[in-house]
């Protein structure tokens, strides 16, 4: 079945270059990224250029990283946990739930300090209405998604609904913030808070991943702790979406494109996968958001935009695969 083979790290790939050279060669692209974002393909001449890169463009470009890099983990994860090679947080409905409780605040008028606690209330509220609907996420792959796709779909239902209720002048910009830009994104120390966490499951979780994949009852065996396991794991990845949410708004198809690419790119153990994982969803959303930039100015596309061009048509590839595959 087509789950058990992208969920269990199978596929492998040519052996053509090591692992090394495959995460240099993401760096790298990612790096080819950050250059063209910040200057434009021309070096900057003049204060105005370094202050335009200072207060403009480094903060989207570092905001672009940390939203690509969690958000192909999760992905990854997500994957791995249910078992499901077409799950993701936007297309589950984690990133809807958050965006719906950051709505909800600002047409109630809470202050933009609580944006990430409301966006983390939502998305935790949206992953245990899945799961309920789900019989905690052990349901056959196509319901499942069918479930994360109405739960989404509801979520941006009440989204509009709160959006007509706002302010004219705030409904615009929350009409920017829901599409996935990184216009408004500015530094905060809190950012470092999703990478630490990054940096943890990196260093850490390649092992129980590794089996995870291999199913709960074979787990078990091993003398894993699996429900634990899953609850804490999908907390954790409901919390990270919701962070990235907070930063530039629901971003989609990042978690499903990167992790199915970098195992048919490498395979192998889920150690190697979730830093190539994250070092290409930071590569994949600094390229995204240069191109919501350039392709048709002045007018700039938001990056989530740019990214559903991308993640529509994998999506009905793999949604045929999973049918052929039954």
């Amino acid at each position: 079945m087509l789950a058990d083979q992208y969920t269990a790290g199978g596929g492998a790939a040519p052996r053509l270059m090591g692992y090394s050279s495959r995460l240099a060669i993401v760096a790298a692209v990612g790096l080819m990224g950050l250059a063209a974002s910040l200057s434009g393909l021309a070096w900057p001449t003049g204060a105005l250029d370094w202050q335009i890169i200072e207060h403009l463009r480094w903060p989207r470009v570092v905001a672009a990283a940390l939203v690509g890099s969690v958000l192909a983990v999760c992905g990854l994860l997500l994957q791995i946990l249910t078992r499901n090679p077409l799950a993701e947080p936007y297309i589950l409905g984690l990133s809807g739930g958050a965006s719906v409780a950051v709505m909800a605040g600002a047409v109630a008028g809470i202050s933009p300090l609580f944006r990430s606690p409301l966006a983390v209330a939502g998305a935790l509220t949206a992953t245990l209405i899945l799961f309920a609907l789900t019989r905690g996420g052990r349901a056959d792959p196509v319901r499942l998604l069918l479930t994360g796709v109405l739960i989404s779909a509801a979520c941006g239902a009440l989204g509009s609904l709160l959006l007509t209720l706002s302010d004219p002048l705030q409904s615009q910009t929350a009409l920017v913030w829901l599409m996935g830009d990184f216009g408004s994104a500015g530094l905060s120390l809190w950012w470092a808070l999703p990478w630490v966490v990054l940096v943890v499951l990196l260093a850490r979780a390649g092992r129980v991943m590794d089996l995870m994949a291999r199913g709960q009852d074979i787990a078990q065996v091993l003398g894993m702790p699996v429900q634990k396991i899953q609850v804490a794991a999908l907390a954790l990845v409901s919390v990270l979406t919701a962070l990235c949410v907070a930063v530039a708004g629901p971003i989609g198809f990042v978690g499903l494109v990167v992790p199915h690419v970098m195992r048919l790119w490498h395979g192998g153990a889920h150690r190697r996968l979730l830093p190539l994982c994250a070092a290409g969803g930071a590569a994949l959303l600094i390229w995204a958001d240069w191109l919501g930039q350039v392709l048709v100015r002045p007018i700039q596309l938001p990056a989530g935009v740019i990214m559903a061009l991308i993640g529509v048509p994998l999506l009905l590839v793999l949604l045929r695969g999973v049918h052929v595959k039954r």
